[in-house]
């Protein structure tokens, strides 16, 4: 019966349309006209008609309450961009569209909190007022923006048309560069600018294709190619570092990147690697989290059993937990169509109760932890919409790209044909370490006598000679950074008495730098121990939790210093030997079992370094095993 359902309700979505940008069967068609329409919906029913505001987020299951959560800007700008499709598709009547869209062009023209034409992140539904002392969003702008733009392209309205263009030519984009070469991340009344940029390539790339288009306030070519691009590698999958997928997916629902690159990538297909090694990630990950597999992946910012977070894969600093988006695979479907439409069709029919709702997939589900997200969000709705409509006929790239702003924009970055003459990457992809919780690693400690004091496991001693296995981190244990030292690394020995454990630590570094004070000696060339006495995952700053840093001292010898807990910890972490060598250093640290909380049998434990050369310009961070966001730190099992 739900089969024969189900095939009754694509007859009724499927309808005549936009001719498809891809080829589809009709058994895909369908089902993509299906839950697109469903999330086209949220941006009809989560607006407030008097304003044009959308809910950040809303109930799946029941009706829209503005009371429920703020407007996002950036929800405002998908739903805007959103409408010609739902009028194209027969959703809603052109009439409605464009006065949906004229009225919300006139709410932000006129009554919208700015400044130098940046919009606040969030505002409230009825006012339109700024909220939880948010920003001034420079991307949430820029999306908003974009949304206006693809909006006017396709209304014949004069005055939809007057209203985008007023609002993109009072943008001041070289006021919210606060003097440097990027785009700040944002402005508030209370603290000013923000002290971080968009410097890095990520979702911002449509930011700065609207900036360098600009009339009035225009960027150079100059921001766009100081813009770090930093390679990496997950198995076969090399691309420009950015771990959650949204970051590969808000520009491209707009600018159409197909058979086109400037001097340093061709961003389409970067974007088509960083779904493959996501997805690939997802599959490697399987055995530890239940969510993941070849039909079940997809890791972006979504909201999670343990709140909101920045999930993504590698290669780059991969923060996940079990929990799966289906907008991350939904609105990758121009990158990888099989695989997203098969993940799609996967959870509508596995988990179609719980995760299926008035406006299509809910945010987010994690089986480990039986959470289904009981909401859609606005930023993730958007792209699904938009992307599998350009899946389907281009419509929103078609648009987009005919804005002479944009085509402007585009010239002034260097873009040109993919089969031009423009230079690739120069820097080679680094390889950073991936965690899996199934191959979380346990070293034991050696075991001596409990006559045996710190004076008497100085470098050298035989009593070392009783370690275990030893822990080397190398280039595999690459967490993070860059230009790494290619013969830089770390070999530690573990010993354990009743009173103490010893680490015995040899470090291969060809250049120290030691040139901050020992509250600020995590900058320079440094150690860290990492322990959850009670290996219940690792919070920072956590009762029973525990940070220990060493570095070489400018004069000679080791600095150590516990950082969540000092008071407690004083006296009770001590570096008992310190050598310097031809190749670097070694040093012995004691650690008191009590103070510490480590009694018999496994803890929490991980072991991370930090390299900074100035010869090379690197700064590298190694760590044997740091699961994030949870956070899971290798075992050490204390053999006394």
């Amino acid at each position: 019966m739900l089969s024969k359902a189900f095939f009754l309700l694509l007859v009724l979505f499927f309808s005549s349309c936009p001719p498809s940008l891809f080829s589809l069967d009709g058994k895909d068609a369908g089902f993509l006209n299906m839950v697109e329409s469903r999330s086209f919906q949220y941006f009809v029913k989560c607006v407030n008609p008097a304003n044009g505001l959308v809910l950040d987020k809303a109930s799946n299951s029941k009706s829209p309450d503005y009371k429920y959560a703020p407007a996002s800007i950036a929800a405002v700008g998908f739903g805007l961009a959103a409408l010609p499709a739902g009028v194209e598709r027969g959703w809603i009547s052109k009439e409605a569209a464009e006065e949906q869209a004229k009225t919300t062009l006139k709410f932000f023209s006129e009554k919208m909190e700015s400044e130098h034409g940046f919009f606040y992140h969030f505002v409230d539904m009825e006012t339109g007022k700024r909220v939880w002392d948010c920003e001034l969003s420079s991307i949430d702008t820029a999306l908003f923006l974009a949304g206006a733009l693809t909006a006017a392209q396709y209304f014949e309205d004069p005055e939809i048309k007057k209203l985008a263009k007023k609002l993109y030519d009072r943008v001041d984009w070289k006021w919210m560069t606060n003097g440097s070469l990027f785009l700040d991340m944002g402005w508030t009344p209370e603290k000013r600018f923000i002290p971080h940029f968009w410097s890095d390539y990520n979702e911002s790339a449509i930011m700065y294709v609207l900036a360098m288009g600009s009339p009035t306030f225009p960027l150079t070519a100059q921001s766009w190619a100081a813009i770090k691009r930093t390679r990496g590698r997950y198995k076969n999958h090399e691309l420009i570092l950015s771990p959650p997928l949204f970051t590969h997916q808000f520009s491209h629902a707009f600018i159409d990147f197909r058979d086109k690159r400037d001097a340093f990538a061709d961003y389409f297909k970067n974007s088509v690697q960083a779904t493959l090694a996501n997805r690939q990630f997802c599959i490697d990950s399987a055995e530890s989290f239940k969510t993941y597999g070849k039909d079940s992946w997809g890791l972006t910012a979504s909201i999670g059993p343990d709140g909101y977070k920045a999930y993504g894969a590698p290669p780059g600093p991969a923060q996940h937990d079990g929990t799966v988006a289906p907008s991350a695979a939904a609105a990758s479907i121009v990158f990888t169509p099989e695989y997203s439409i098969s993940a799609m069709r996967y959870w509508y029919f596995k988990y179609r109760d719980k995760l299926w709702g008035r406006y299509g997939f809910a945010d987010s589900f994690n089986l480990d932890r039986n959470f289904f997200a009981p909401d859609a969000y606005g930023i993730n709705q958007g792209p699904t919409v938009l992307m599998i409509e350009n899946y389907r006929s281009g419509l929103i790239w078609k648009l987009f790209m005919s804005r002479p702003e944009v085509r402007k924009g585009m010239r002034e970055a260097g873009f040109g044909s993919a089969e031009g003459t423009q230079s690739g990457p120069t820097e080679p992809a680094v390889e950073m370490a991936s965690y899996f919780l199934n191959k979380r690693p346990l070293i034991k400690t050696g075991e001596i006598d409990d006559a045996v004091m710190p004076e008497d496991v100085k470098l050298g001693a035989e009593v070392w000679k009783k370690a275990g296995e030893t822990i080397e981190l190398n280039h595999k244990y690459l967490q993070n950074g860059l230009n790494r030292q290619p013969d830089y690394s770390v070999k530690a020995d573990l010993l354990a008495n009743s009173r103490y454990v010893f680490l015995k630590f040899k470090v291969r570094d060809s250049e120290i730098i030691s040139s901050h004070p020992e509250e600020l000696m995590y900058e320079d060339d440094s150690l860290e121990v990492y322990i959850d006495s009670e290996n219940n995952k690792f919070a920072w700053g956590g009762a029973d939790d525990y940070q220990v840093i060493m570095s070489p001292a400018t004069g000679g010898g080791m600095r150590v210093r516990e950082f969540f807990h000092p008071e407690r910890t004083a006296g009770a972490c001590r570096i008992v030997d310190f050598s310097a060598t031809a190749l670097g250093y070694e040093a012995v640290l004691a650690l008191e079992r009590t103070v510490f909380g480590i009694g018999d049998g496994r803890i929490g434990f991980s072991l991370a370094a930090r390299n900074i050369d100035r010869v090379l310009n690197s700064d590298a961070k190694f760590n044997w095993f740091f699961l994030e966001p949870a956070t899971y730190l290798g075992e050490m099992q204390v053999e006394k």
